[in-house]
């Protein structure tokens, strides 16, 4: 074996043992299946205390939905791009804070338009990311 392909072998290495962990700790599926679950639960009861005109449930379950956004912004998409995927959290978060407002205001038309919103970016980004 030769020099030039020793140094192509011992920096092939490097790389590899160097990038494999860090390739595999960006994505925590655990993490984003247990969000994603609670998720499920949220949206489930938000529908129901948005038909049942119920603020207070309604903007607790918004806040659980942000807080589970902001969650995910420290986790690195499975596939695509992280900043597409910072801008659907992002703008989840914001919709849900608005949907919050309408509760305060029990403006039964704007939180139905921000929970449409919010529906609509989670459908966004598990077409994207799934």
């Amino acid at each position: 074996m030769n020099a030039k392909t020793k140094i192509i072998l011992a920096v092939s290495l490097v790389l590899l043992v160097g990038l494999t962990p860090a390739l595999f700790a960006q994505y925590d599926k655990d993490a984003v299946v247990k969000v994603m679950r609670g998720n499920l639960a949220a949206v489930q009861a938000l529908n129901t205390a948005v038909n049942a005109k119920d603020f207070y449930t309604a903007a607790v379950k918004l806040m659980e939905l942000a807080g589970d956004s902001k969650a995910l912004l420290e986790v690195n998409p499975p596939k695509g791009d992280k900043a597409e995927w910072d801008r659907i959290h992002n703008a989840l978060i914001l919709a849900a804070f608005r949907g919050i407002g309408a509760c305060g205001t029990q403006n039964l038309d704007a939180l139905k338009t921000e929970v449409g919103t919010v529906m609509a970016l989670m459908k966004e980004g598990h077409t994207k990311f799934r």
